[in-house]
Parts: C-alpha cells; structure tokens; sequence
C-alpha cells in the first residue's frame, strides 16, 4: 500500500511537471478565438484588436473565427466541447456567461460548468441609436414620437437575451410605447436595418457605429455610463436624459473549456493583462473605440461572473424582457 502511495505521488508530480512544462511553451501553434457573433459588430471588434496583439505577446498567429446564432449559444456550445488545452478560447460578452442564463431554463452549455474563466478585456458603454433622419433630437423626443405611434414601429437587437433585447423592453415598460423586437444575429446587422428604415432604432456600441457616424447617417440620443464618453462628449448618458433605468452596458472576456490547465489559463491572462495595461493600446485601441479596460484575474472573473447573474436578473426581471 505504501509503494502504491509513493507510486501515485511520482505520478501527480511527474503530470504536474509536464503541465507546467506545456505551459511555459504555450502557444505552439495558431490559437483559435471563437466570437459568438456577425462580423462587423463590437464583439467582433474588440476580439480582432485582442486577437492582433495576443499574435504579437504568444510569437503566435491568434485567429478568430465567427459562429453566431442561438443568442450565441452556437459558438459557446462550440468551445465547450473543445479540447481543454487552451488552443481552443470563446471570447464573449455577459450576453454569453449572464444573460443567457438568467433568461432562458434551458440552455445547449453550462456558463458555470463548461467554462474556465480566463480573463476581462474590457467595458463597452452601449448607445441608442436612430436614423438621421428621423426628425427628432433627444431621447424624450425619441419617446413622444414612439407614443404617438403606438403598434406601428420595431426596435432591433443582436439576439434574445442580448443587452438590446432587455434595453428595448425596459424602454417600452418605462415609456409605455407598444414597439415590436426584431432580433439579429448581431449589432452590425441591426444597425444595417435602423440605416434602412426597416427598425426604428437599437443599441450598438460605439465601435460598430464610428463609420456611420462620421459619415452623419445616424443620431446617437443617448449612452450608458457614470460619465459621458469622450468620444461623444455632447451625448448625455441614460441618466443625464432622464432614464437611468435604460442604464445597461457590455463587458468582455475571454473563457476556455472547463479543464483547461491553470498554468495555461494564468499565461493567457496575465498576457491579455499586459495588453490592456499598456497605456498605447488603451489610448489607440480601447479608448478611441470609446471602451474602458476591464482586468480581473480568473479568480475574481469567476466572482464578478456570478455577481453579475444576480445583478441583472433584478434588471430584467423589471424589464419583463422574456425569451421569445
């Protein structure tokens, strides 16, 4: 029995040596980024400039690869049943780890079970947006020209359960306007559709809208925030305008499949640390697209994932939002 306990000793020791062996040479091939979302929307964004850089820190090629669909179950699902090596990373929004499990009783993956988490990248403020033609000026605005118009307009999201979706909702309960949910596969699309005339108006971030508003084809009314963004400093934020409860923001990170070493998971977050620490990228990068760097360690990520669960399911629980 002694021999046995010395044997599995040698043995725990010889695999713990090998993990951190593996780790120390981690990446050594092309890393793979699953984002749960189109093309062209903020998720989409922020994970391509994470993507750049981390190819840059790892000596590796970082690849993002969209699956979108099933209010992003479809990617999530994806990289839960993946290889736990870490060669295999879900970046996502809390639409992914939060919403989704507050909104909907049965879900394809398990955002507390399949999942380590890994790391924050960062904090996106979320605005509303309409076309530049509709002839209003102000959120209030926005609000008496829904009213008057009760059963005849639509809002778009990026997806049931999305932030758009619980915004749109707590919109119509606050306002008490009778406006119908379009949901997209993602913001971009959406916002396609507000430039189109098809939706009245949905909540991008402001990297998915920076082209269109430069180009003067859409109207941002409103923004979520303590503070107003230095990129829209005439824009008031949901509060400022009188609808502090419209108050809803985006947060990102990355995950990995549960099982994935710790040292393998401790070298990518103290990588994505050393990324959105650095003063030059936070300017150029996080700043200039109007988000704020958001650092946890894994362990504090796991915390504020279940934090957040609780928080917004006070916040939609008032919105009546409900998966359709």
């Amino acid at each position: 029995m002694f021999g046995k306990s010395i044997g599995g000793l040698f043995c725990g020791l010889a695999l713990s040596l090998a993990t951190a062996a593996f780790a120390q040479t981690y990446p050594m091939r092309p890393v793979r980024v699953v984002a749960p979302f189109s093309p062209g929307g903020a998720t989409d964004i922020i994970a391509r400039l994470m993507a750049n850089q981390l190819s840059i820190k790892f000596g590796q090629q970082v690849l993002i690869e969209n699956k979108p669909g099933a209010n992003t179950a479809i990617g999530a699902e994806y990289v839960a049943k993946a290889p736990a090596d870490g060669y295999t990373l879900l970046f996502s929004n809390d639409q992914t780890f939060v919403l989704n499990a507050v909104l909907f009783s049965r879900l394809s993956y398990n955002p507390s079970l399949d999942f380590a988490p890994v790391a924050t990248a960062a904090y996106l403020p979320l605005t509303i947006v309409v076309n530049a033609s509709l002839p209003v000026g102000s959120l209030k605005e926005l609000v008496a020209y829904t009213q008057a118009r009760k059963g005849q307009l639509s809002y778009g999201s990026y997806g049931v359960g999305s932030q758009a979706h619980i915004m749109g909702e707590m919109y119509k309960k606050l306002t008490g306007t009778d406006l119908v949910h379009v949901a997209y596969k993602g913001s971009a699309p959406a916002v396609a559709d507000v430039l189109g005339g098809q939706v009245l108006f949905t909540f991008p971030g402001i990297p998915t809208i920076q082209g269109f508003l430069k180009g003067g084809k859409l109207k941002v009314l409103a923004l979520s925030g303590d503070k107003r963004n230095s990129l829209l400093p005439e824009v008031p934020t949901f509060t400022e305008a009188g609808y502090k409860d419209l108050d809803v923001g985006a947060w990102y990170g990355f995950v990995a499949p549960a099982g994935t070493p710790r040292d393998i998971i401790s070298r990518i977050n103290s990588t994505v640390a050393s990324i959105i620490t650095n003063p030059e990228f936070v300017e150029k990068s996080l700043t200039a697209a109007g988000m704020v760097p958001l650092q946890n360690t894994p362990e504090q990520f796991a915390v504020f994932m279940r934090s957040e669960t609780e928080r917004m399911g006070v916040i939609i629980r008032q919105s009546g939002a409900k998966a359709e």
